[in-house]
């Protein structure tokens, strides 16, 4: 079908048949409801919708383009786990080993028996480390890492499974890091964003930083003080380690590489990443794709992290409308991530979607905005009750 232009307040293409989509993006810009962000869809292979607009930052009233990278938070975690399945397919990580053959001194406190599958199906029993954090150390991988050595299961290996929102990155990045026998940025865009030409960025240089939307938030530092009055909560131990300053435009922030949430991208990147769960002759083969797919678990009510329900593949969260709204199909695999960035793939369909912004809604789960795109994407083709 041929691709029509866009010249209102967007600017890139979109396919005819997905013009809904381009009005529904279209109006969250001209309402205010999205200041600046970045769409895209590839459809059976194809970049059908590639559209941006607004500003990047909202004091300079700078625009957003086409190369304008935004922190897509948790979206990256779904980047290790394609890195994972891609070491996996060419026989360089078995996901059924036990994470202290690959870890010397991993197996103290008990966590002897984890496996690589373990984490990437948020069972491992560290959704955070039971050794003290002091401000900032969750920036430091060594650190981490260490932690992560040294710490006994948070709560049970053989329990439901629990969201790892900042110790997914490092347990997974060093199991990466051992082996890919590389530091966890260059596998990532040696193995994946380098053969997929996808402008994703992890631990940034100064020429990617230069390109960075700045995030706001409506209520800047809200996150940090709710957790600090329930110090002793899951979410507030998950978070243990952060500056409590952080406004994720930090250049400390930006240039970390944190495989949980540090992630920069355009939302073409992550729609290219996603689509390789799907894609015919594309970098990891049919049986690891569908097992990506496969549920192995679900938070029992809602998750005691993010206080939502979440079902989980191997290495990705499943569709479950609202919280984690992929479309109607039980089947497609992504992630959410904070604010509203979002990355998924549905196989039925055929589709794969990639979505930033640079304005962070305060939902813990998928926005309204989220929920608004994912609608009017199913809307086009004829998919969404």
């Amino acid at each position: 079908m041929p691709m029509a232009t866009v010249t209102r307040l967007t600017q890139g293409h979109c396919d005819a048949r997905f013009r809904t989509l381009a009005d529904r993006f279209e109006s969250l810009l001209a309402s205010g409801a999205e200041p600046g962000g970045a769409i895209a869809v590839i459809a059976d292979g194809r970049l059908v919708v590639d559209l941006w607009g607004g500003t990047k930052d909202r004091e300079t009233g700078a625009a957003w383009r086409e190369d304008t990278l935004a922190c897509c938070f948790s979206v990256t975690k779904g980047v290790l786990s394609l890195l994972a399945l891609r070491l996996a397919e060419q026989g360089g990580l078995d996901l059924s080993a036990r994470v202290a053959d690959l870890w010397p001194g991993f197996e103290a406190g008990g966590k002897g028996a984890m496996t690589v599958s373990n984490i990437m199906c948020h069972r491992s029993g560290l959704p955070a480390v039971s050794p003290d954090f002091d401000e900032g150390d969750v920036y430091d991988w060594a650190t981490m890492t260490a932690a992560l050595t040294a710490s006994s299961p948070t709560v049970p290996l053989d329990g439901p499974p629990i969201y790892q929102n900042m110790t997914y990155g490092y347990l997974m990045g060093e199991v990466l890091r051992r082996a890919g026998n590389a530091p966890l940025p260059s596998l990532i865009a040696a193995e994946l964003t380098g053969a997929l030409d996808a402008d994703f960025h992890i631990a940034l240089d100064d020429a990617a930083i230069g390109r960075c939307a700045t995030l706001n938030q409506d209520d800047p530092g809200g996150l940090f003080r709710a957790i600090a009055e329930t110090p002793d909560s899951l979410i507030a131990r998950s978070m243990a380690g952060f500056d409590r300053r952080e406004t994720f435009n930090t250049l400390r922030w930006r240039r970390a590489a944190i495989g949980s949430g540090s992630g920069h991208a355009t939302a073409r990147a992550i729609a290219k990443l996603y689509d390789q769960l799907i894609a015919k002759d594309g970098l990891i083969g049919p049986s690891l794709q569908a097992l990506a797919r496969q549920e192995t678990g679900r938070s029992d009510g809602y998750d005691p992290i993010l206080g939502v329900p979440i079902r989980y593949g191997t290495g990705f969260e499943l569709s479950l409308p609202p919280s984690l709204d992929f479309g109607p199909n039980p089947s497609t695999a992504g992630y959410w991530g904070a604010g509203g960035a979002l990355g998924f793939s549905d196989r039925e369909a055929g589709l794969a979607f990639g979505y930033v912004t640079c304005h962070m809604a305060p939902e813990l789960g998928c926005s309204a905005r989220d929920r608004s795109l994912v609608a009017a994407l199913y809307d086009a083709v004829g998919d969404y009750q």
